[in-house]
């Protein structure tokens, strides 16, 4: 880009003399002096200038400024966000089911008839039930930790993937296609992650990820240890 920026600015250079040039000689010309040879072609855009700049010009158009991998690092961080999100639904739906535990303390507690009459007595006054809707949102926050953990999981795996990336890289600069804005989608059950960039450019990577995943052990494992 620096180098489009450089024979660019020397063309620039090369006009902007031209015109200063051309006032001093319709000056000169009405006070009856000669111009020197060669005074204008100064100004001259030469063959060389012509050349660095053309050649500037397809350097720029044949780069790659946003890879696969960037795409992906992007996808990782959005959905990141999202599981953020997600992660605090949770928890606030984990508040509101907290009441079990204390019924759950108190039907521990309850030994004798007596302590079991008093528990049986508080429940009665204080309605310790748990709503549908209460469920609802609790289980609904877990989808979302689900889905957001495992496509940020996705994301970044795929894009550590040089295999998956060169791949894809090279499919994009066949076609003719930026993969700045492309929407990216993960799918666990078939493990295929597909790029789609507008209506020129659409394609699935299947197999690519599949060592990257975890199971319910070794989940829980990495709760416990964080």
């Amino acid at each position: 880009m620096q180098n489009l920026q450089g024979s660019a600015q020397a063309i620039l250079d090369q006009i902007a003399a031209s015109q200063d040039l051309a006032v001093g000689a319709v000056y000169s010309a009405g006070q009856g002096d000669i111009l020197a040879t060669g005074v204008m072609q100064d100004a001259e855009i030469s063959d060389q200038m012509v050349a660095e700049y053309n050649g500037a010009l397809q350097a720029v158009l044949d780069a790659t400024y946003y890879n696969s991998q960037m795409l992906f690092e992007d996808e990782h961080e959005e959905a990141m966000a999202n599981l953020d999100t997600a992660v605090d639904d949770l928890v606030a739906a984990s508040l509101v089911l907290m009441e079990v535990q204390a019924v759950a303390n108190m039907a521990a507690n309850a030994d004798t008839v007596q302590e079991q009459l008093v528990a049986q007595a508080a429940l009665e006054t204080t309605d310790m039930s748990i709503s549908t809707a209460d469920v609802s949102a609790y289980n609904t926050a877990l989808g979302a930790v689900q889905t957001y953990a495992r496509d940020a999981g996705a994301f970044l795996a795929a894009s550590r993937n040089t295999s998956l990336t060169g791949a894809s890289d090279a499919f994009a600069a066949t076609s003719g296609t930026s993969l700045y804005g492309a929407n990216v989608a993960y799918s666990a059950t078939a493990d295929i992650i597909n790029i789609s960039a507008g209506q020129a450019f659409g394609i699935g990577f299947q197999g690519f990820l599949t060592s990257n995943v975890v199971t319910l052990e070794e989940v829980y494992a990495a709760g416990y240890g964080s």
